[in-house]
């Protein structure tokens, strides 16, 4: 019987109705519990029920087909606004964390080359400057001295001999530096970033911290001074830029970055203690002097050191600034610091104990009868058995007040109290 239209009297002999297994076909097997007569079809009626069936199914399938597709733009419209939606707020906030993120502890983050803009006009070149004098040997066929230097062509003459870098911290013209840059100099230059050059005044140097101050007369050229830093605030991990004149002026205002590998790193060079800031910054011959920068364009240090030997890289180390201001004043005001302990004393230290290798005339050591080759045991009750925990010990103590020597002189053992006087032996003449 056909699928699309049957009457009443096929309905009452269907007994079963099931599709071909496996197919999508939806014909009809007629089952029949007695074989009949089979009743002859009207064909015109047949056609007309099978085009009405065919006409609904397809309306149907139509019908569900749009609506479905309609559904499906809605949602994809919907979709795509709650996208354009969600995207505009991540763009949003992601502005307001570049906002936020531009700013730390109240202060504008800057990158790289911001900083180099900033503070790049604060950092100057220093020049070490000496008169060439004649040398005096001795010749020992005439029984004469002779001056010679070279072939005294350059004799009375004022010549390079060092460079180094230096930071405008005053807009009116003072400057600092490294002790060691100015060392020795007869003639001090300043050479701003523009090339404009002044000769520099000493204000003031102190050889114990390797610090300098030098003062210039700008005119009518307007000075960039550098904001000073809190470098007791500085953390490991941190941004560092480095600005200095690294191998002389030709190299003038390089730029290297990096970060903060340790603070509070304490090293003894020439019988001095240094708490120094670590950086990977480059810090070449030339930089001494220069600034060390946070973040925010602030100077944190005052480059000083590097590690310079096989097999060491990224070693560089800054005077932290926190220490070096209440130097700065102390020089801008006296030209030295002042209340600084004096023993005066030079000590050598043998493998075999510490002896005292020289006495300086004037000096407390010398009014308390110390003297040369007396072996040191303990300085206020304290062993020692290095000249850096003797000065440690004194370091303690301020001008005016005693230190209490235990030594050994010709196989007795004594105590000496020495009072300490003002070293102001950096003091500016």
């Amino acid at each position: 019987m056909n699928l699309d239209c049957f009457d009443n009297n096929d309905i009452r002999r269907m007994t079963t109705m099931k599709k071909y297994p496996y197919t999508e076909s939806t014909d009809l097997i007629i089952y029949d519990q007695k074989p009949k007569k089979e009743k002859k079809q009207k064909v015109w009626l047949t056609a007309v029920c099978s085009a009405l069936a065919a006409s609904i199914f397809t309306a149907g399938v139509f019908g569900t087909g749009m609506y479905f597709m309609q559904k499906n733009m809605n949602n994809n419209t919907q979709s795509a606004a709650v996208a354009s939606t969600t995207t505009q707020s991540d763009d949003s906030s992601s502005s307001d964390s570049a906002q936020l993120a531009a700013y730390k502890n109240g202060k504008k983050v800057l990158t790289i080359p911001e900083i180099a803009e900033q503070v790049g006009p604060s950092v100057v070149g220093v020049i070490n400057k000496t008169t060439v004098q004649p040398q005096k040997y001795y010749d020992p066929f005439s029984g004469r001295y002779y001056y010679s230097s070279g072939d005294g062509s350059t004799d009375g003459q004022t010549v390079e001999q060092g460079s180094g870098s230096g930071i405008i911290f005053q807009d009116d013209g003072y400057i600092v530096t490294n002790q060691h840059v100015i060392d020795g100099a007869s003639e001090i230059s300043v050479i701003l970033n523009t090339g404009d050059e002044f000769t520099a005044k000493l204000v003031g140097q102190d050889t114990k911290t390797d610090l300098a101050v030098l003062k210039i007369d700008p005119g009518s050229t307007k000075l960039t001074a550098a904001t000073l830093g809190d470098s007791t605030t500085v953390q490991v991990g941190e941004t560092a830029v480095a600005i200095g004149n690294p191998m002389g002026q030709e190299f003038s205002g390089s730029v290297t970055s990096g970060i903060i590998s340790a603070v509070n790193r304490t090293m003894n060079i020439d019988n001095r203690t240094y708490n120094l800031l670590q950086t990977d910054a480059a810090i070449n011959s030339g930089n001494s002097g220069g600034a060390l920068i946070n973040q925010y364009g602030e100077v944190i240090g005052i480059n000083s050191v590097k590690l310079s030997t096989t097999g060491v890289e990224g070693m560089g180390f800054a005077i932290a600034i926190s220490e070096a201001k209440p130097i700065i004043d102390d020089l801008m005001a006296s030209g030295y610091v002042t209340g600084r302990p004096l023993v005066g004393i030079g000590i050598k230290d043998t493998g075999y104990g510490l002896f005292i290798g020289s006495v300086s005339e004037g000096s407390g050591a010398a009014e308390a009868g110390l003297k040369v080759n007396d072996m040191i045991l303990e300085v206020d009750g304290q062993k020692v058995s290095s000249t850096e925990e003797v000065n440690e010990i004194r370091d303690k103590k301020k001008a005016g007040d005693y230190l209490t020597f235990k030594i050994l002189r010709d196989g007795e053992t004594m105590e000496v109290q020495v009072r300490l006087m003002e070293d102001s032996a950096d003091k500016t003449k």
